[in-house]
């Protein structure tokens, strides 16, 4: 009875935990005064009476740095992540634009994965107690978040998008300013195809993706990917065509293969977005 009693208040415990866990964007200090005020002393004490004292004397500290990691650092890593992001959003960003991303380039690949690199660190350091030389990674860790935070600082001011007035607008990391008027646009294109799952990343799965290409006159492309179909991206879309029809810019669809069309529907349904006007944009007959 002891035992259940104890699975019961620790799956209390962390529900709580994930409530909080949930709310650190909204209320970081309250979400962490029912972490460790409420949650986690219902969670050792559940712990306890599910297994005894000795028990969690040896095995306690890899039950609770497992709890720390799921329910402190993990959240507080993908808020702060996410704490950037807005912050560089209302920075930026005006209603006017149609399109942003936070990088005018590849580096911003690098952020990516620097994030999942710290995160991967940390979860050896908390779920992994059995690990040697954890003084040598507490070091890299200390010095992977000082690189992480020095590279998004750095990287600040790094963005590009298309604005209605201002056509198309980039930043470098140094906050050099370029912009392409929609005048000096030859055409603007939107390649579609499927994208086939990788079946070494389980979490991949096939789906239909589309290119947005502008060509401005004597430079390079600009691309964007389009790698999920989703409400949001298809208005963006349709806001293209639009500024294409304004400008006067021949706006291309390129024609889909049965496969590809297969998926265009398919997911169109998918995400219940079955609208006549979808279909027009991409110059498919219903």
């Amino acid at each position: 009875m002891k035992k259940v009693a104890g699975i019961a208040i620790i799956i209390f415990s962390l529900l709580i935990a994930l409530g909080c866990a949930l709310s650190f964007r909204n209320d970081l200090v309250f979400a962490n005064f029912l972490l460790w005020l409420i949650s986690f002393p219902l969670y050792i004490l559940g712990q306890i009476m599910r297994t005894s004292k000795a028990e969690f004397k040896y095995r306690g500290k890899r039950w609770v740095l497992i709890y720390i990691f799921f329910f402190f650092i993990l959240p507080l890593i993908l808020n702060l992540q996410q704490g950037y992001t807005d912050l560089k959003k209302s920075t930026f960003i005006d209603e006017q634009f149609i399109l942003f991303e936070f990088s005018s380039g590849s580096l911003g690949e690098w952020s990516v994965l620097l994030f999942m690199i710290l995160i991967i660190l940390f979860a050896l350091r908390f779920l992994s107690p059995e690990i040697k030389r954890k003084g040598l990674l507490n070091t890299i860790i200390a010095g992977m978040v000082l690189f992480v935070v020095g590279f998004n600082y750095v990287m600040f001011n790094d963005y590009r998008g298309v604005h209605e007035e201002q056509g198309l607008v980039s930043s470098n990391w140094n906050g050099e300013k370029e912009m392409i008027s929609f005048g000096e646009i030859e055409s603007i294109h939107i390649k579609p195809y499927t994208h086939f799952a990788n079946l070494n990343l389980p979490s991949d799965e096939t789906r239909f993706a589309w290119e947005l290409i502008f060509q401005p006159t004597h430079l390079e492309n600009e691309i964007y990917h389009f790698s999920f179909m989703t409400e949001e991206n298809l208005e963006e879309m349709i806001d293209i065509a639009a500024i294409a029809r304004e400008y006067e810019i021949p706006f291309n669809v390129g024609e889909m293969d049965q496969t590809t069309l297969n998926w265009f529907e398919f997911d169109l349904d998918l995400e219940g977005l079955d609208d006549e006007r979808y279909y027009e944009l991409f110059q498919v007959n219903k």
